[in-house]
């Protein structure tokens, strides 16, 4: 579903949006992400008190300097293992999602033929979070941060959902969603 000059399709945006906004959306009431997020904020506050400690020594002995590297390493298992959580949680989601999908192809590009669905890629494109776009197919990593984003109360991202969600409730229900 991608151009010859490598550019996305239509149909290929509206997929990944369509796909990415229920990812999010299902995302926001997976208790694993609150309990990720508390993982996180633990180990950068340790991570940060360490990095200050390490900074903050004029002269560097082997016990310091095994202290900091005892938080790098701590850090990067800690990050290793959000990683992996995060790909549980996605891994779940995307099979229910495919699940509920259309088999047939052309049952989607039917679907999506109407100039309503153009709203959506509009509404995604002007908006900028530093991350690729939800019209994007996003790694898990990207999903979890917009998941992450959204639970910090951010409000332009907030924003952006509540234009997306008014602009789902005008769509027609998917033909087969029954």
């Amino acid at each position: 579903m991608v151009d010859k000059g490598g550019h996305q399709t239509r149909g290929e945006k509206l997929e990944n949006l369509i796909k990415n906004q229920s990812m999010i959306f299902m995302g926001m009431f997976e208790e694993a992400f609150t309990n990720i997020a508390d993982k996180m904020t633990d180990v950068l506050a340790a991570g940060s008190a360490a990095m200050a400690d390490a900074l903050g020594a004029s002269t560097s002995s082997s016990s310091e300097k095994s202290g900091s590297s005892d938080a790098a390493k701590e850090i990067k298992e800690v990050a290793t293992e959000v990683r992996n959580q995060i790909a549980h949680v996605f891994s779940g989601i995307r099979q229910e999602m495919a699940s509920q999908w259309p088999t047939n192809a052309n049952l989607f590009k039917k679907y999506i033929s109407g100039p309503d669905f153009d709203k959506g890629i509009e509404i995604v494109e002007k908006y900028e979070f530093g991350r690729p776009k939800l019209t994007e197919k996003l790694s898990d990593e990207v999903l979890a941060s917009y998941v992450f984003l959204l639970k910090s109360s951010n409000e332009e991202l907030g924003k952006m959902f509540k234009e997306l969600a008014d602009w789902h409730a005008t769509l027609p229900k998917p033909p087969w969603a029954n």
